[in-house]
């Protein structure tokens, strides 16, 4: 009697034990993931459950906390993404993206998949290319933001809101420099010029097309080489030396192998030095 007492009693003792255990590894596990995703390390918040999940693969308390703490990352990700933040939502898309596989087995009880994030992680490359460029712009930097706009493009080079965004870009950066030659400031409509010629296979089958040719900008900057080399000519022959080696030194920006413009510059400032020295 004892003895069937026993064999009675002991399953029941060890299925205790065992659901007491899985009880603090669920709290333990869902208190660590939950300081790591206040710190915003969601990285950390995955692999604590990943590695309690592994200890306790039946533990349904578990992997409702799991779960839970997955949609609480997206969540973070889709409130960066509301707010247009889509440097940070890319960033916490990424991880999801990445880590998808260790969750996988859960996915019927997701609200989203795999292929959503894959998606969305477009969208807001696409999106931080833009913004990025945008500032490029802001600061005059056209070189930059040509780069920015030729690297997603490799990335993504069927993808027709890109492309569309990239033309817009180049259309924005020929029309400065369209102002800039009407202005007669030819060393910023010459650099300007120059760099859209030095570009221009990168954006010559976009569509729509830009709107200008490889010859037109090839004529602007050579219109602008033509009148700074005569204006400096003008102002050195005339004794402006300061004047006439800042004229060619604009050129020299947009035309550094111009050799006789470099020579025409060391003469100049050798000359104005010369006459430094007299005063």
């Amino acid at each position: 009697m004892k003895r069937a007492l026993a064999w009675t009693v002991l399953p029941c003792l060890f299925f205790s034990a065992c659901a007491s255990a899985g009880r603090n590894l669920t709290k333990e596990t869902s208190v660590e993931s939950q300081e790591s995703l206040a710190a915003g390390d969601y990285e950390k918040a995955l692999d604590s459950f990943k590695e309690a999940h592994a200890k306790d693969p039946r533990n349904k308390e578990l992997a409702v906390n799991y779960v839970r703490t997955v949609e609480d990352i997206k969540q973070t990700a889709d409130g960066a993404r509301s707010q247009q933040d889509y440097a940070r939502a890319e960033g916490i898309y990424q991880i999801l993206f990445d880590r998808f596989g260790d969750f996988e087995e859960f996915a019927a009880k997701l609200t989203f998949g795999k292929a959503e994030l894959g998606t969305a992680l477009k969208e807001f490359r696409i999106a931080v290319v833009d913004n990025t460029a945008a500032q490029a712009m802001k600061a005059a930097n056209f070189a930059k933001a040509i780069e920015i706009f030729r690297a997603a493009l490799k990335e993504y080079p069927a993808d027709a809101e890109l492309a569309a965004k990239y033309g817009a870009t180049v259309r924005g950066i020929k029309a400065i420099g369209d102002k800039a030659f009407a202005a007669k400031n030819f060393s910023r409509a010459g650099s300007v010029n120059s760099l859209l010629l030095k570009n221009y296979t990168s954006f010559e089958r976009l569509k729509p097309p830009v709107g200008f040719t490889r010859d037109s900008l090839r004529e602007a900057v050579s219109a602008c080489r033509e009148s700074l080399t005569k204006t400096g000519l003008k102002e050195y022959r005339n004794g402006e030396l300061a004047k006439a080696i800042a004229t060619w030194e604009g050129l020299l920006a947009f035309d550094p192998d111009n050799a006789e413009i470099r020579k025409a510059v060391t003469t100049a400032r050798t000359q104005l030095n010369a006459l430094k020295k007299k005063k």
